[in-house]
């Protein structure tokens, strides 16, 4: 059998330099991760200390920069409602306009207003589940365009909707509800929907966050006059 002493010292013989820089090192970085090793807990609550003594400041800090953040993010979409509007108003083209400070809903040719209906609209809302999944629903603002027309479709109802009541989730072929949003519904590009107040599930209760719902007799005479990619301004 070969002895790994023989080994070491026949390489220590034939290669000096390299062995002992070798075995330096290696007791340099011992010693040092024994050193680091026993600051951590000095360094931790040298860190706790600075966290109490500058929590103050630190939270000033945090305001302000929040704060200005708030800020901007409310100038934003101010500025991009604010384009919306104008954008709905220099369009020759048939559009929607939805109206957010108003909750209305309106169908023009150009500047010239054809049809107005009444919304509700659904609050912007973050659900979350136990199981750590969340959703967060929010009212849109900007330009989109009707991607879907339906006439009492079919709706599977999300799982969010039993997980905000606090209920179990039934399987998916539960939750489909025949006409479960309404007679009338428009899809927007971004899944974003408008639609006529249900009769039946979950939603008859309830206005979908982040949705829009009107009575069934106002989309029904904005529902025809409207088609795919139909231009919508929501501000």
């Amino acid at each position: 059998m070969n002895d790994p002493r023989a080994g070491r010292r026949g390489l220590r013989r034939d290669h000096p330099g390299f062995f002992w820089g070798t075995l330096v090192l290696a007791v340099l970085l011992l010693g040092a991760a024994g050193v680091v090793a026993s600051r951590v807990p000095r360094y931790r609550s040298e860190t706790e200390y600075f966290n109490q003594r500058l929590t103050v400041a630190q939270r000033a800090t945090r305001d302000s920069l929040l704060a200005a953040q708030q800020k901007r993010t409310q100038l934003a979409v101010a500025v991009l409602r604010r384009d919306m509007r104008i954008r709905s108003l220099e369009t020759r083209k048939r559009h929607l306009a939805i109206v957010l400070d108003d909750s209305v809903l309106e169908l023009r040719q150009g500047v010239a207003t054809l049809r107005r209906a009444k919304l509700t609209i659904g609050a912007d809302s973050i659900i979350k589940a136990p199981d750590g999944r969340t959703w967060r629903l929010v009212r849109p603002v900007g330009e989109r365009k009707v991607a879907q027309k339906q006439t009492s479709p079919a709706y599977v109802v999300p799982e969010w909707v039993y997980v905000s009541r606090g209920e179990p989730v039934p399987a998916e072929g539960e939750r489909r509800v025949p006409g479960g949003l309404g007679r009338y519904v428009l899809r927007l590009d971004d899944g974003t929907e408008i639609y006529s107040q249900p009769t039946a599930g979950p939603l008859k209760d309830l206005v979908k966050p982040g949705a829009f719902m009107a009575q069934a007799r106002d989309l029904a005479a904005i529902f025809d006059a409207v088609g795919q990619d139909t231009p919508v301004y929501i501000y």
